[in-house]
């Protein structure tokens, strides 16, 4: 089922998105922006105020670019041009899925080095998502199946997820043996987790002197000319430690690259 995201203006700019998308940094730009402001539930009302024109006309651009993105029409830009005085209304539609569709995760421990995440069926936000939390980990990839390595930060992590019982919008039901996945602490969080690797990202993006991982034709272009300086068999007759030096430069590298080139196909997915 495609996302709602819609927008009417009647008295008020009136706005319906669809909880699937990523609205944790626009609500947070909401809330820091504007004294004006009043929240009912999952609603937003944002008075127009003369004295903040700034910020509420940048609020009107970023709907207008979320909306040209849905709708792949920019008819509506011209409409909230003439209207951009108006109270902007925004209302938060909570998707729920029906129980005949839960999305069944089995969790399977293989051996002691390795275990399985197996889907029931294709439902690539969701895919994505768990493949992101374990990404470090990760020894294998199919379509509707991962194989993790088996260690104390993975089982932490299956832990913390197992908890949840909707992911990406979609209701989901864990199979699996608690025992194998039993943990000596439980002060563990996704959320650190996801901090980690976004900070990965960033030291990344640094590396390859890139601002975004949309400038990823340059990064491709930086990676090849560090790829090129420190590739070991440039190297091989320097000493033996400014040797090691080079490998552990160009593994970094390599591994950095690697990263990023995931990171890059999953935000285009």
């Amino acid at each position: 089922m495609d996302k709602v995201f819609e927008i009417e203006i009647k008295d008020n700019i009136e706005v319906v998105i669809d909880s699937r998308f990523k609205l944790k940094g626009f609500i947070e730009f909401i809330r820091l922006s504007f004294n004006r402001l009043e929240i009912r539930d999952n609603e937003y009302h944002i008075y127009f105020d003369k004295d903040n024109i700034k910020k509420h006309k940048l609020l009107l651009q970023t709907l207008i670019n979320m909306h040209k993105k849905v709708h792949k029409d920019d008819t509506i830009a011209k409409r909230i041009a003439l209207n951009y005085r108006k109270d902007v209304v925004i209302k938060i539609k909570k998707y729920f899925v029906s129980a005949s569709n839960v999305l069944r995760i089995t969790i399977r421990k293989i051996s002691s080095k390795e275990f399985s995440i197996e889907f029931s069926k294709e439902v690539k936000s969701v895919y994505n998502y768990i493949k992101g939390l374990f990404l470090f980990h990760i020894l294998e990839m199919y379509n509707d199946k991962l194989i993790i390595s088996f260690n104390e930060s993975s089982k932490e992590t299956v832990y913390e997820i197992s908890k949840k019982n909707s992911i990406m919008g979609y209701k989901v039901e864990f199979v699996i043996d608690e025992e194998e996945f039993k943990m000596s602490h439980r002060n563990y969080s996704v959320e650190g987790s996801i901090k980690e690797y976004l900070a990965k990202i960033r030291n990344a993006l640094e590396l390859f002197r890139a601002n975004s991982i949309y400038e990823f034709d340059m990064i491709k272009k930086e990676y090849k000319r560090l790829a090129k300086k420190y590739h070991p068999d440039l190297h091989r007759d320097k000493p033996e430690l400014i040797k090691k030096i080079y490998e552990k430069k160009f593994m970094k590298i390599k591994e950095s690259y690697e990263l990023l080139e995931e990171y890059y196909k999953t935000k285009n997915d």
